[in-house]
């Protein structure tokens, strides 16, 4: 399992739509738009031919003859005059931003490929693709040096718990890299001087940034009001912007806005002169000058295959009444003895003793999850909503049968993971749809609640360390500020007062499978931490802290 993806940024955002919905959006938008007749809509291709393109941005050739854009994650090309766009990259790539080298024989762009974004380089044609960087790390926005020796790009190489995007410059001819910015701000969008000395780029800062290309000094360039990304430098010295001010959708030069009723693509403008550029506004390709005057649309078709399956629907009867065995078992639990196993299904809480059959204890009309031991086996814990509209944390006496709720909190209390001495209960305290929740620990002599950690995204079930004093769990262990993608990785915090959060990679850049269930789950001695990594359980030994001591060792095949 590699990295786990997401496309939202903080700048500009890659927001990629599948072919399929492409189909309904290019259909929905009117004349401008054809879809293709099919001898059987049922089961054949069908072709969906559209006029515009979302996220899209555009490269002239230097020759001044071919225009290269990124379509439904495909490079295509197209003459500059506008026409049919031929795909010259494959559909499973998500290939984008084409750069065309000086000499107008190959074109640069980035790729998902093998787990990661890279930098890939191909003939003009699309033959002869070879990828240019790797690792586990994202390089993104290729940009050439005048002189074609070299690629400037932005990556977020750099600590596998959490780096930041920077600017980096790739030497062609040797593949060796070097990174320019290294202010902890997100630096993205390079764009060359033209003498090659310095790259503009935007920041999470504001505003336009230069560093120099021999000595990594970094200046403000401008300071624009607004969201600035995509700064493109000219050959006459002019620097175009892209400003997402008041979420309006622009191109700028020096503040004064050049596409005042468009909604600007957040890339690189293509130069064609000192003074004309090509972009993309409203979903089309544009070209305009900086000195004024209105655009020309540069009218083109792109023509995508979309292949509908067959398939035979399967009947489902949701009216009989006649019994069935239950499907659908969630978070089997066994109890401390090894006699029991408690889980939940059809929204009640079952215990079963191990080769006999299972007993419905709750048996209500409300919605029973997350069972839990106490380290002794006397208890069960578990979150219901039976006293009202939010789940909450019950308690049941295993030999008396009573049931008392513990916690009646406005927010919704899951995943409840008992101290090793039984005398506190940690638990995600869900306060926003989608699993979004705080860490807090319960005490169960006083019942009151302390939250010993602010909201995370969707994090994991607790685990307990055996002295009582820190809480481990699963947790998204971002790349960089500027996308949500990063990996599962393990977070340990206090479980109350300090020391601070402290997080760990036990295989760096490779994720815990799922937050839900596959660990951290901390040995009742303390001496390791087991977990789910590509399928398989993999034990490694830990500090009290919960610190990695040694590589993780597969214990499953």
């Amino acid at each position: 399992m590699t990295r786990t993806r997401t496309v939202m940024a903080v700048g500009a955002a890659l927001a990629l739509v599948g072919v399929a919905a492409a189909a309904r959006l290019w259909t929905a938008v009117g004349s401008a738009d054809q879809v293709s007749g099919t001898t059987d809509r049922a089961t054949g291709p069908i072709n969906v031919t559209v006029t515009e393109g979302t996220s899209m941005s555009v490269a002239r050739s230097p020759d001044g003859r071919t225009l290269a854009i990124d379509l439904q994650g495909s490079i295509w090309t197209l003459p500059v005059a506008g026409g049919a766009a031929t795909r010259i990259t494959d559909v499973f790539e998500d290939a984008h931003q084409p750069a065309w080298s000086p000499d107008g024989r190959s074109i640069a762009f980035f790729a998902y490929t093998g787990g990661g974004y890279d930098l890939w380089m191909m003939d003009a044609d699309g033959r002869n693709r070879r990828r240019l960087t790797s690792g586990p790390f994202d390089d993104r926005e290729p940009v050439w040096s005048h002189d074609g020796s070299r690629l400037a790009f932005s990556s977020d190489r750099g600590n596998p718990l959490g780096s930041d995007y920077n600017i980096w410059v790739l030497d062609v001819a040797s593949g060796s890299l070097r990174q320019l910015t290294k202010d902890p701000a997100e630096d993205f969008m390079p764009s060359w001087s033209p003498d090659d000395g310095e790259i503009a780029f935007a920041s999470s800062r504001g505003g336009v940034w230069t560093v120099s290309v021999a000595d990594g000094h970094e200046r403000k360039r401008a300071m624009p009001e607004g969201r600035i990304d995509a700064p493109s430098w000219g050959p006459g010295g002019q620097i175009v912007y892209y400003n997402g001010r008041n979420g309006g959708s622009s191109l700028e030069l020096n503040g004064t806005v050049l596409t005042e009723k468009e909604n600007a693509g957040p890339f690189r403008v293509s130069w064609s002169s000192p003074t004309e550029f090509y972009y993309v506004g409203d979903g089309k390709i544009r070209k305009r000058s900086i000195d004024g005057g209105p655009a020309q649309t540069v009218a083109f078709t792109a023509t995508l295959p979309v292949t509908r399956t067959s398939y035979t629907r399967r009947k489902r009867d949701f009216d009989s009444t006649v019994p069935r065995q239950t499907l659908g078992i969630v978070h089997p639990v066994i109890s401390p003895d090894g006699t029991q196993v408690a889980f939940a299904a059809l929204n009640d809480i079952y215990v079963m003793p191990v080769g006999g059959k299972p007993v419905n204890i709750t048996n209500d009309s409300a919605f029973d999850t997350d069972p839990a031991w106490s380290p002794d086996g006397s208890r069960l814990l578990y979150s219901s909503d039976k006293s009202g509209s939010q789940l909450q944390l019950w308690m049941r006496d295993m030999r008396s049968g009573e049931t008392r709720e513990l916690t009646h909190l406005t927010t919704q209390p899951q995943g409840a993971a008992w101290s090793r001495d039984g005398k506190r209960v940690a638990f995600l305290n869900i306060n926003n749809n989608y699993g979004v929740a705080e860490v807090a620990v319960l005490d169960l002599d006083t019942l009151a609640v302390e939250k010993v950690h602010d909201t995370l995204p969707q994090p994991g079930a607790p685990t307990w360390s055996p002295d009582g004093r820190r809480i481990a769990l699963a947790a998204l262990a971002r790349y960089s500020a500027r996308y949500r993608e990063g990996t599962n990785q393990v977070l340990t915090m206090a479980a109350g007062g300090s020391p601070a959060d402290a997080w760990y990679a036990p295989v760096p850049t490779l994720s815990i499978d799922s937050r839900a269930d596959c660990g951290p789950a901390w040995s009742p001695d303390g001496s390791h931490m087991a977990a789910v990594y590509e399928g398989m359980l993999t034990v490694w030994p830990v500090a009290a802290s919960g610190e990695p001591l040694g590589p993780p060792r597969r214990v499953t095949n």
